[in-house]
């Protein structure tokens, strides 16, 4: 039995761009979103981390608090907004 092989389909920048934008707005995991688009989560990964260092993005931000008096337990707090409705609350 003869296996059918995707042909490659080559995206320009601006198209993958478009792909994150809705990722990030779908609410999915990467997988799910893959599965979805018809996408290898290898290629998608792979664009991701490439696009990512192209833009100056950066995984790690160092965070400071802000300057001033404040008493050390309400100095700053970082809250994170991830994908499917969670939030990360930060307060130091």
């Amino acid at each position: 039995m003869a296996t059918r092989r995707r042909q490659r389909v080559r995206r320009s920048q601006a198209q993958w761009s478009g792909i994150f934008q809705r990722f990030e707005r779908s609410g999915l995991s990467a997988g799910a979103f893959c599965r979805r688009e018809g996408l290898a989560l290898s290629s998608f990964q792979r664009r991701r981390a490439v696009m990512g260092e192209a833009s100056g993005r950066s995984e790690f931000i160092e965070l400071e608090p802000p300057p001033g008096g404040e008493p050390a337990a309400t100095r700053w707090a970082v809250e994170l907004c991830l994908p499917g409705g969670v939030r990360l609350r930060l307060r130091v």
